[in-house]
């Protein structure tokens, strides 16, 4: 089905549709942004581990959690120093 061009009989509804558009942009790039960093989010290598692991491995998640805080204050302590 072919979309009829609309008819605008004056300027004001032209400037009021182009203020809809540009609405309407600013709202389809906001939710880009919050795509990527909810993809960022879920990227991390804890979230990546829990995944992993399943949510009703708490207990083990917690574990290895901080086995690696433990492991990692070795291998970046030398870079801050």
């Amino acid at each position: 089905m072919e979309k009829q061009p609309k008819i605008y009989s004056s300027f004001e509804e032209i400037e009021l549709d182009l203020k809809i558009l540009k609405l309407e942009r600013e709202i389809h790039a906001q939710k880009i942004k919050m795509g990527f960093r909810e993809t960022g989010e879920n990227l991390r290598p804890m979230n990546l581990l829990q995944d992993y692991i399943g949510t009703g491995n708490q207990t083990t998640f917690s574990l290895i959690e901080q086995v690696i805080k433990f492991i990692l204050q070795f291998v970046v302590k030398p870079f801050k120093e």
